[in-house]
Parts: structure tokens; sequence; C-alpha cells
């Protein structure tokens, strides 16, 4: 292949700078993962370099020997730092392909694909389709008809190729972690982020996946899997490996086949995952201990909401029942449950909410493991079922890239169908159950010291005013509770 003095590719991973004390800086995994696949299906080692702008600034990075710019973005701030990124690109090296990919960009691919800073779309699993546009701009081919993109024409036309096969996962080569500067992201290894499978076959109606991965579900053998964690434990020292697999244990058997080639290994490490309540809750009480054994020390869960009807108006195909006996079984195998719910859905009403209330009531005295991190505000995003119903029922969104940009997940209620009494009700709500989630995770993280012991005794009337708030739906001039909320947020940079 030959190459001109413009023969790099520049992988991006937009987003602002973390500066914030404790904010967790992840791994750009969709770039590295990419980085890795053109390494190893096409031509290209030693032409790859990865800008990751949470951790370098865009303004000081080169571009003028790029020949391909790929941005991956999810919506929101990703979309627009990307947009920033691309705007240098474009005014400091014309030349340069700039390819957008990821989960905003695939699940409104023409809408982006109109944007005069973006050349060309990459719909759905990125790699396969990446090196093919890779290879097309280092040859000089003509990318329309291409599987897997969307792009607009010189005449304006926008279109948008044929859908392609997912990839084989256990094909995939490690991430390209290699490419980064690790001791750039500090205490990455108590929180190593890695995927073992790609998408969930369940049909949530508030969820991405079910149009992103067609709501399948596809995995890396256990072989492979343990392989890999045991090389980064080894390589990169890590304490403890976040999977970012939105469903870790649907098989089972591969579950346990994991569990088991790692007690075998001699390694340990932790590690945090994600399950669904019915399933879990099924699980005999000899996996819960291996899994433990194993190293798993957190499972995070989507329970949603303590309603029946809410439930299944989300099509999150679970039950209160689930929710109980699923973190009750967890919490016993002496593994922390941390289970999430959301407010503000379309048709949910007061009495919806209350019911979340008593739910997460009854999880704080089941068992003291049990955590809830939090009562999120329903963000309707961009392509699914639930999206489409808010916007019927008068919620506005964005019609353009750049507001996009600005949209971003609100921890504030404000959806058009909440009353102000609902609104203020679920936002106070949100605040306290943070609030709770933070003391579990400081009294987890510093257990059996002289401060964490303290710090709970300190804490004590924070607490039953919480409890006491919630028991009784008091939910009005919360002063203290926004003054937490303020305060987390400008030490943290969220809430």
């Amino acid at each position: 292949m030959t190459r001109g003095i413009r023969d790099k590719i520049v992988l991006v991973a937009p987003g602002p700078e973390r500066i914030q004390m404790g904010a967790i800086v992840h791994l750009p995994l969709a770039i590295l993962s990419l980085a890795a696949w053109l390494r190893e299906k096409g031509d290209f080692d030693g032409h790859i370099k990865i800008l990751d702008t949470q951790i370098h600034k865009a303004m000081s990075s080169d571009f003028s020997d790029a020949a391909v710019v790929g941005i991956s973005a999810m919506t929101g701030l990703q979309v627009k730092y990307g947009l920033k990124v691309a705007s240098l690109v474009r005014a400091y090296n014309p030349d340069a392909v700039i390819v957008w990919g990821g989960i905003h960009p695939s699940l409104l691919p023409e809408q982006t694909a109109s944007h005069p800073l973006v050349d060309v779309v990459v719909v759905g699993e990125g790699e396969e389709t990446f090196r093919e546009v890779v290879s097309a701009v280092f040859s000089g081919s003509d990318l329309s008809g291409m599987p897997g993109i969307c792009m607009q024409n010189k005449t304006g036309k926008i279109t948008l190729g044929a859908k392609r096969p997912f990839i084989d996962l256990d094909e995939m080569p490690l991430p390209a972690y290699d490419l980064i500067d690790i001791r750039a992201y500090q205490g990455i290894e108590d929180q190593f982020d890695y995927q073992s499978s790609r998408g969930c076959p369940f049909r949530c109606g508030f969820c991405y996946n079910t149009v992103f991965c067609n709501s399948r579900w596809r995995k890396k053998s256990p072989e492979k899997v343990v392989h890999e964690l045991v090389y980064l434990h080894n390589t990169y020292g890590v304490v403890n490996f976040g999977l970012v697999d939105d469903e870790f244990f649907i098989d089972r058997k591969r579950a346990e086949d994991i569990c088991d080639a790692i007690l075998e290994s001699g390694c340990r490490f932790g590690i945090i995952a994600s399950c669904r309540l019915d399933m879990v809750r099924r699980y005999p009480v000899s996996l819960l201990d291996k899994m433990r054994r194993a190293g798993v020390t957190r499972v995070f869960f989507g329970a949603e909401s303590g309603s029946a009807k809410i439930l299944q108006f989300v099509e999150k195909d679970i039950k209160t029942e689930d929710i109980l006996a699923g973190s009750k079984v967890v919490a016993e195998a002496g593994i922390m449950p941390i289970l999430s719910f959301m407010s503000g859905f379309p048709e949910e009403t007061i009495y919806d909410f209350d019911q979340t209330i008593e739910i997460i009531l009854k999880l704080w005295s089941l068992h003291p493991l049990i955590t809830v991190n939090g009562i999120f505000p329903f963000n309707a995003y961009p392509g699914t079922n639930l999206y489409h119903k808010s916007v019927e029922l008068g919620l506005k969104v964005p019609t353009s890239l750049e507001e996009w940009g600005n949209w971003s997940f609100q921890y504030k209620p404000d959806n058009p169908w909440l009353t102000i009494v609902m609104k203020e009700r679920m936002q106070i709500a949100f605040y306290m159950v943070r609030f709770m989630y933070y003391l579990a995770r400081y009294e987890e993280r510093y257990k059996g010291r002289y401060i964490a012991r303290l710090f709970k005794v300190l804490m004590r009337p924070f607490i039953a005013l919480v409890k006491l708030r919630m028991k009784n739906r008091r939910f009005g001039m919360a002063l203290e509770w926004r003054v937490f909320a303020f305060v987390a947020g400008k030490t943290f940079g969220y809430l």
C-alpha cells in the first residue's frame, strides 16, 4: 500500500477534561477496540494514533498527517466535543476524511451524515466497517454502496448502506491498551474497563441496545475472557475489573465456567458486573458462592420501578418479587447488589412513584449489603420505543448535531407530562437516595477503619432523616438535600 505524508489514522474519544476530585475517567474502549482490529485485520500497524480528550487537549494535537479521523460518540457531551475536534481537523487538514461512529451516529445516521463536519457515518458495530472505510480511503476507492455506512454524496443525497453482520467476538484482539498511557488514568487499576460480551437480548423500551445491537447478545468464550483478564491483571496490576457488558451473566454455564477458570488460574482480582434480577434469583447458592470466591464483589441491577404497572409499560419483563428476591439472594452470598431505579416515565403517577419509594425502603431493611444508587430521572434516549412515545407526548428533542451536543442526561425531572408536585417529589427523592449510596460506597471503601465507623456515627441523623422523609412521603422544604446535591456536583462533576 502506498502512502503519502498523510498516512495516519487518528481515533478520537471526545469529552471534557476530567479534573474534578474523584471523577472516574474510563478507558476509551470503543476506539481501543477499533485500533486493535485495524492492526490485526488490516495493514495499519504503526499508523494509528489515539486522542482521548478527557486526558489530552484537542487544541494541542497535530492532525496534519491524518488521512482519516475517526470520532466515536454517545449522545450529549461527546457529540459536542467531537464537533470541536472535527472543526480543528477541517481547519488544519481539510483533506482528512472525518468518520463518525458509536451509539449516537448509529441511532441517527442520516441526521449525522448531513452535517458538514461529517464525511462518513459508521452505523452499528464499527470494527470491520471502519477497517473497510480506511482501506478505501488509502486506496482511493469509492465508498458508495459499502455496507454499514451512511454518507452524503456530491449531489447532497444521503444514502444508507445495508446492515453489516456482527463480528465473531472470539476473533477480537485485545483492545490496544498499549497505545495509551495507562498512567494518565489515575486509579484505573481499581476499576479497569473490560468487555466480555456485547448487546442484550431483552426489550426494555428505554434502552438503545434494542436498536444498536438489534436485541442480540454475543459473547467471548470463557477461555478467551479468562486469558485476557489474567494477562491484564499481570501486565497492569489490575485490582478490580469493571465489566462494561450490558449483561454479563446471561449464559449461566458460561458465567460458571469463567468463575471456575479464574479460581484455577490462582489470580485474585475483583469483578464488578451487571445482571438481571429475574435471572439471578434462580441461581443456585453454590453458583453465587463461586462467583464471590472468583472475585465478584458488586453486581449492578436495573430495577427501574417499584410499580408493576410501570415495569410492564417499559417492557422490563421483571416483577417486583424479582427485585426483592434477587437482591436478597445476592446479598446473602456476600456480594453487594447495587440497584438503580428511574422516575418520570410516561404514564407514571404519584402512586406509581410511591411504590418505588416503598420498595426501596424494603430493600434497605432487607439486608445491609443491598444498595440503591439512585432514582434517576427518565431521559428519552433517541431511537428507543419510549423516545418515540415521549415525542408524541410533547417532548421537544434536538434537530441538529449541535443541539444533540448540548443534550445531557438530566438529573432534574423535567418531562412535559410531569406535574410540578411530581417533579419536586422525584427530585428530592433522587438527592436523598444518592446520599445513601455515597455513604454505602464510603463504608465499603474504608471498611474496618476507624474513620468509616466514626463517619457512620456522624451520619446517623441524616440517615434517620432520609428514612423518615421517605416513609412519610415528605419532600418539601428540603434545603439540606439541595445543598448536598450542589456540593456533590461541584466536587465530582456529577451527582
